[in-house]
């Protein structure tokens, strides 16, 4: 079973979609879905309110950190279980076919995290691109997966010290890392595109500049 882990930061108008498209997977499936609500200012706890009622498998948390690394770790910490763990951003969706596709693929090879393709949406027309996300031996340390979508060992988390709560941007390049340095992890790809991004002008991922400066000290504090 899975456990969805959904980060909210003012994406009340996208909530109800990204939760529903969750609970369009198959039910056995899903161990629960926490929507952890970082420091919102728009509807998002009333939306919330709302999911919550549509099944016992969802829970509802707020808090101020302004950090998605504190977020994640916050909501592992929540979780019922050692079960998998897989990050849904509220600005996006998956397919009804994710959970069951991508667990049988994790468990079938004994996985430790598992990543695969994506589907980008251009929120300002519409318009769809698949990614493939497959990463060389040769490149693992450079090029990464994108962080959502991914499906991630309770054990894993907490073997590398979780997400470092220091990192504002890039926090899945530094776990990527980390998890690449343990000589025993499993890491899998599978050539499936069930995770929708919606690309548009809120996106973290935009402001370049502190992106990539912070990829380049993430780098140099993991591998010299």
């Amino acid at each position: 079973m899975i456990s969805f882990i959904v980060p909210c930061h003012n994406y009340g108008y996208n909530l109800e979609k990204c939760v529903k498209s969750i609970l369009s997977n198959e039910k056995s499936l899903i161990k629960e879905i926490l929507i952890i609500n970082d420091s919102s200012t728009d509807n998002t706890k009333q939306v919330a309110s709302k999911l919550i009622k549509l099944s016992k498998k969802i829970f509802y948390f707020e808090k101020n950190f302004k950090n998605l690394s504190k977020t994640m770790n916050f909501g592992i910490s929540k979780l019922k279980s050692n079960s998998i763990i897989s990050k849904i951003d509220a600005d996006d969706y998956i397919k009804k076919n994710y959970a069951h596709l991508l667990l049988r693929f994790f468990n079938s090879n004994n996985l430790d995290f598992l990543y695969s393709n994506l589907i980008i949406k251009e929120v300002s027309n519409n318009k769809l691109f698949y990614k493939n996300q497959k990463i060389k031996k040769i490149f693992k340390f450079i090029k990464y997966p994108h962080g959502s979508g991914c499906l991630i060992k309770k054990s894993l988390w907490k073997k590398v010290g979780g997400f470092n709560e220091k990192n504002f941007y890039q926090d899945d390049y530094d776990f990527w890392l980390k998890i690449n340095k343990l000589k025993d992890t499993k890491i899998g790809y599978m050539d499936k595109s069930l995770y929708v991004y919606n690309k548009h002008n809120k996106n973290m991922s935009k402001n370049l500049v502190k992106k990539n400066f912070t990829k380049i000290k993430i780098f140099l504090k993991n591998l010299i």
